[in-house]
């Protein structure tokens, strides 16, 4: 891991704090297939739900690490991540106060509830009874329960500053993991101090603090998160340099966090001691101003330290649209030093266009007692999102996690909106801001995790994005430009094929996987590799596969056919595809050197691109997915396989159906160029009120082709009454 560090501020900020990384991005990874291997990407997405029915979306993709949180229903949305040993903890902030005494910390422990295969429903044990555990388990289904029993058991605490917590809810002594959960703590063979941490605000008046604590001189001597209750806490450390943060909250009747207050300092442990941290010298309040009035949706504070000679902590505070406070500080000593602030603002309630703002911005070596920033109109970079909803007023979440340079893991959640919507998107501008966007389609019913990847925008830009522009359809995903470390989803290596379709495409290249079946939703698929009349690869509800293939040269076909349903889209619900292929043994490599193909070894050797043809679309609907009756269009670019040569197509064909494809009409066809035809023909009044299914098909000079049908691609809308 790199860190980079020195004191000095970027040369974007003007004593500006910057963005809110709130996201998630989930990328297809491939499916096992019927007689053949499955393949293991290098990337890889878990969705994980916590005891409190909060669910973490945790994807490590292209060597860096997200995790965003989809809050249960009635979360107040305030969270904690911490990092450490490799491991990442996500704690909603009404579970700090009992970790460690009545609540087990690896309940939260999502990285070792993924190794331990824990990710839909949590093993407990309870001295007592709590709400939401059945059979010694929290599911998905019953864990919000035990959330808001926990958030009004905090808010109930708080009145009394948590002097004197009883038991949870009343009856729990204790609840904890019914399985290994984190790693067991190494105990080091150093002679141990006692350092005595007095947590207060102000002098005689002790307050809990959820703090983290590490030795700055190398991390594997001591790294730990733990919590002051009743204004003391006592660790045994060895000697040597240490970073101390403590984090003190403040929250309301509701388990809401109102406010915190953080305050940073290092020491020097030689034997025993008392150290004190005073939340009364946090009087500087984070505050944000931009070029547009904009509200505070939600404010993240983040701690990072890194040690001298290996190890870092990271401790991440979510404050929702309260307020923050900070304690200047004195430059780190030893180690690496940086705290940053991310915020997620909006335009006013009523704005005719409304607007957002994205910020992050980074302090490094020590912490200024002017926390007041201004973002000006030449550091923004503008994005001009269209959220498409084929259901009016569907809730759906947008996630934007940025990362600095010095960070390979981003943190965040999603922020509801309503489609469909056109918002203009204000971010910092920059090569060294990352930005990882993702949109959550349906968030009534967690359905539709759409991945952005990764992108990089310059100040004074313009870009436009569109989130589930239809038709959707299956396909292959395409590296962002400049992406250096690449899975590749449909290669050769020597004489091994492996295939990974992504269910669900936009026309803007975004790719989601199918939802779960559950009641109301349909999620069937079937994917078959053929060649010369022989099923390589036959199997129900993959995308593909891995399977050895002859050296010689020789015909393939790929057929893919699919069903969608749920109760929050009705359309691009049933598609048909069909791709053709040639391949022979692949003794060089054809792809850059940072794509793998191997997914043990993580390498591009002898690996060369199949020659998949690939089809976009751009659909002349409204942001509904409508189109009126009349004259039409659509605009279809062909193209190939990321990292396969793009070949001349010879013939192309569009068609429509107006009856669910019992029939297909021909449409007027204009050659434009480079893979790009534009179709028209006229919506019939007959129409009216019903779906309109859409076929293409290409060959290219080769011979490798596509056809793809998509039933209810788009809709014609009813007569307005």
């Amino acid at each position: 891991m790199r860190h980079t560090d020195g004191g000095r501020r970027s040369p974007w900020l003007r004593r500006t704090p910057a963005v809110l990384g709130i996201a998630a991005a989930v990328v297809a990874g491939l499916a096992p297939a019927a007689q053949a291997d499955p393949v293991t990407s290098a990337d890889s997405t878990h969705t994980v739900t916590l005891v409190t029915g909060d669910q973490v979306v945790v994807q490590d993709a292209g060597g860096r690490q997200t995790a965003a949180v989809l809050p249960r229903p009635g979360s107040s949305g305030d969270f904690v991540n911490q990092r450490v040993d490799g491991d990442l903890y996500v704690v909603p902030a009404t579970a700090l106060p009992y970790l460690g005494t009545s609540l087990d910390r690896s309940l939260f422990d999502v990285s070792a509830l993924i190794r331990d295969g824990i990710t839909d429903q949590v093993p407990v044990q309870v001295a007592g009874s709590a709400p939401g555990v059945q059979s010694g388990k929290v599911t998905a289904q019953s864990g919000p329960a035990f959330g808001a029993a926990l958030a009004a058991q905090a808010g109930r605490d708080a009145k009394n500053h948590f002097a004197t917590p009883g038991p949870l809810f009343g009856t729990a002594s204790s609840v904890r993991l019914a399985a290994p959960g984190a790693p067991q703590q190494a105990h080091p063979n150093f002679p141990m101090h006692t350092v005595r941490i007095l947590t207060v605000n102000g002098p005689n008046t002790p307050v809990d603090a959820s703090l983290g604590l590490m030795n700055t001189d190398d991390g594997r001597i001591f790294n730990a998160f733990p919590y002051s209750t009743g204004g003391e806490e006592r660790v045994s450390v060895p000697s040597g340099n240490y970073g101390l943060v403590g984090w003190f909250p403040t929250f309301d009747s509701a388990g809401r966090v109102t406010s915190v207050r953080v305050v940073v300092q290092d020491f020097v442990v030689s034997g025993d001691q008392t150290v004190t941290i005073d939340a009364a010298k946090a009087t500087s309040q984070v505050t944000v101003s931009t070029p547009k009035p904009s509200n505070l949706v939600s404010q993240t504070l983040e701690y990072f330290r890194s040690a001298q000679a290996l190890g870092s902590q990271g401790y991440s505070f979510g404050v929702g649209n309260g307020t923050a406070y900070v304690a200047p500080s004195a430059p780190s000593a030893v180690g690496g030093f940086h705290f940053n602030v991310q915020l997620h603002s909006e335009s006013p309630d009523g704005t005719a266009s409304p607007y957002s703002y994205d910020l992050k911005i980074d302090s490094a070596g020590a912490l200024s007692p002017n926390q007041h920033y201004k973002v000006t109109v030449d550091q923004l970079a503008t994005l001009k999102e269209n959220y498409y909803s084929d259901k009016p007023g569907r809730l759906e979440g947008s996630s934007r996690i940025i990362f600095l340079p010095y960070e390979f893991f981003g943190f965040g959640q999603f922020a509801p909106l309503t489609a469909p919507l056109q918002r203009t998107e204000y971010v910092l501008g920059g090569a060294d801001l990352l930005y990882d966007d993702a949109l959550l389609a349906s968030m009534n019913t967690g359905g539709g995790f759409v991945s952005g990847g990764f992108q990089h925008y310059a100040a004074k830009t313009t870009t436009p994005v569109d989130w589930l522009r239809g038709p959707l359809a299956p396909g292959l995903t395409t590296p962002s430009a400049g992406t250096t470390s690449w899975f590749c989803n449909a290669c050769r290596r020597d004489d091994t094929i492996h295939i990974g379709l992504v269910p669900v495409l936009d026309s803007d290249g975004h790719g989601f996987s199918l939802d779960a079946p559950t009641t109301g939703t349909v999620s069937t698929s079937h994917f078959q590799l053929l060649s010369g009349g022989k099923a390589l690869i036959d199997g129900k509800d993959v995308t593909g596969g891995e399977v050895a293939a002859p050296a010689d040269p020789a015909d393939y076909k790929i057929v893919y056919d699919q069903t969608r349903t749920a109760p929050w889209f009705h359309q691009s619900t049933v598609s048909h595809s069909e791709w053709t292929f040639g391949s022979a043994h692949s003794g060089t490599q054809t792809v850059p050197d940072g794509w793998a193909c191997d997914p043990v070894t993580g390498k591009a050797t002898d690996c060369s691109a199949l020659s998949l043809v690939t089809a976009a679309y751009q659909l002349n609907t409204g942001l509904d997915g409508a189109a009126p009756a009349g004259p039409d269009q659509v605009l279809v670019t062909f193209g190939h396989a990321p990292g396969s040569q793009n070949l001349p197509f010879v013939k192309a064909s569009i068609q429509v159906s107006f009856d669910g494809g019992a029939t297909w009409t021909p449409t007027f066809q204009a050659d434009l160029g480079g893979g790009r035809y534009r179709a028209q023909w006229t919506n019939p009044a007959s129409a009216t009120g019903g779906d309109v299914a859409l076929r293409v098909s290409a060959t290219d000079i080769a011979g490798n082709s596509l056809t793809q049908s998509v039933t209810s691609a788009f809709s014609v809308p009813g007569a307005q009454s």
